[in-house]
C-alpha cells in the first residue's frame, strides 16, 4: 500500500489537487481518500464524495487536527481502512494547520509502519501568499518544506514570472533536495503527477524515517485558530451569499483566513470559497444538505449567524 499525504496551509489548493487526482486516477488501483478538517463541519469530504463515484472512496475525519487532538482517531481510522477496504493507495488530506512531522510520527508508529511500502509527502504552497506567510510563521513553514518530497507551488497565475523564480529559489534554499512544481489549480502533466504520487517508482524512495531530533513536537497552528460551521437545510440567494463572502475580507467577522461552503439556491447547487483574499463560485452536483465552514481568529459568530440568515430565500 502507498500513502500520499497532501498537506499545506488553509486555502493552498489541497482539495483542488486531490480532485485532479480523482479525475486522473492511478490505473488499476483501489484508492481511498482520508479527509481531516479543522472545523466542526466538513466541506472538503462532501465535495470529494460528490465527484468520487467509482474513482475513490472518501472517508471523513472532521472536528479537529490529526496531528494532535485527533491523533488516536487518525491511527484507528488508518488501521480500519486497511483492514476493511484493503486499498492500494491512501491519500491523506490533513487540516491546513497540521504539522507534517507529527503526522509522520504517527504513520511511523509500529502499528502503521508495516502497512505501507511507500510514503510520499506532497506539500502545496500558495504562491501569492508565500512571502507574507513565511514572515508570520517562518518556523512552521520551513519545517513543512524540509519534510516534503514534492512542493506544488500553486496559484502561479497570481504572481509575476520574476516573483515565481524568487519563490522557487526560496523553497530550494530551505530544502535543496525537494522537487518544485509550479502549478495553477493543482494541474500537472501525467509524468509529473506519476512522479509525485510514486507511480513511476514503486520502491521506497519516498520514505523518510525521522530521528527523534528531527521531530517537531509542537502541534502546528491549531491553537491559533478557531472555526465556525453549520449544516444547512434551506435555500439561499446566490447574490446575497456572494456579497456575504466578499464582506468576510473586511474584518467585520474577525480575521477570516478561509471560508467555504456548499449551498442550495433556487437555480442550482453552488460552492463558494474564500482563499487568498478572493471569492470563487462554482456549480456543483446536488447534495443531501448544505454546509458552511469558516476558519480564522477572533471569529464573530453571532454576526456570522445574522448575516447567513440574511442570505436565505424569502
Amino acid at each position: 500500500m502507498i500513502v500520499n499525504v497532501v498537506y499545506g496551509f488553509l486555502g493552498a489548493g489541497k482539495t483542488t489537487f486531490i480532485r485532479y487526482i480523482m479525475e486522473n486516477p492511478p490505473e488499476g488501483e483501489k484508492v481511498v481518500i482520508l479527509v481531516n478538517e479543522f472545523g466542526e463541519i466538513g466541506v472538503d469530504g462532501l465535495i470529494l464524495s460528490s465527484i468520487g463515484g467509482q474513482t475513490a472512496e472518501v472517508v471523513e475525519l472532521p472536528s479537529g487536527c490529526i496531528c494532535c487532538t485527533m491523533a488516536g482517531d487518525f491511527r484507528r481510522q488508518m488501521l480500519e481502512i486497511h483492514e476493511r477496504l484493503s486499498p492500494d493507495r491512501i491519500i491523506v488530506e490533513p487540516t491546513g494547520v497540521a504539522t507534517i512531522s507529527q503526522i509522520m510520527q504517527i504513520l511511523e508508529g509500529e502499528d502503521l509502519r508495516e502497512l505501507f511500502s511507500d510514503l510520499r509527502l506532497i506539500h502545496l504552497l500558495d504562491a501569492s501568499e508565500f512571502m507574507s506567510f513565511i514572515k508570520s510563521h517562518r518556523s512552521f513553514i520551513e519545517n513543512q518544506i524540509r519534510r516534503s518530497n514534492s512542493v506544488l507551488l500553486n496559484k502561479i497565475d497570481r504572481v509575476k514570472p520574476v516573483m515565481l523564480n524568487l519563490l522557487i529559489e526560496s523553497i530550494k534554499e530551505i530544502n535543496p533536495d525537494v522537487m518544485v512544481y509550479p502549478t495553477s489549480f493543482g494541474r500537472l502533466n501525467n509524468s509529473a503527477l506519476e512522479a509525485i504520487l510514486g507511480i513511476s517508482s514503486r520502491g521506497n524512495d519516498g520514505l523518510q524515517i525521522q530521528s527523534e531530533d528531527e521531530i517537531d513536537h509542537d502541534h502546528g497552528l491549531a491553537d491559533q485558530f478557531e472555526s465556525y460551521g453549520k449544516r444547512l437545510l434551506s435555500s439561499f440567494s446566490r447574490k446575497r451569499l456572494e456579497s456575504f463572502f466578499e464582506k468576510m475580507t473586511s474584518g467585520k467577522y474577525g480575521r477570516v483566513v478561509r471560508a467555504k461552503g456548499i449551498f442550495e439556491t433556487p437555480e442550482e447547487w453552488i460552492k463558494l470559497e474564500l482563499a487568498s483574499g478572493e471569492v470563487r463560485v462554482d456549480v456543483v452536483p446536488a447534495c443531501k444538505f448544505g454546509v458552511i465552514s469558516i476558519i480564522g481568529q477572533e471569529i464573530a459568530k453571532e454576526a456570522l449567524d445574522a448575516s447567513l440568515a440574511g442570505c436565505l430565500m424569502r
